[in-house]
């Protein structure tokens, strides 16, 4: 499990792929991110993060993050 600004990602090993295969688990939305090495997949995700946040932000939609204890309350 790995955190920024709020949000979480959890990510595993594809053997089929050979590659770090993760997603945002406390968003409504899709964030998925990837790489090669556990180094890259953590940028990976620090950036998919970033992306959405720009995203949001670009086109007015509020971002959402919220616990996994809260099952969809807006932080």
């Amino acid at each position: 499990m790995i955190n920024y600004k709020g949000f979480i990602g959890h990510f595993f090993f594809d053997a089929t792929t050979n590659r770090f295969c993760g997603t945002v688990a406390n968003s409504h939305d899709l964030i998925t991110f990837q790489g090669a090495s556990v180094a890259q997949t953590q940028q990976a995700f620090r950036d998919a993060v970033d992306q959405h946040i720009e995203w949001c932000k670009k086109y007015g939609k509020k971002f959402e993050v919220f616990s996994p204890q809260d099952k969809g309350a807006t932080k």
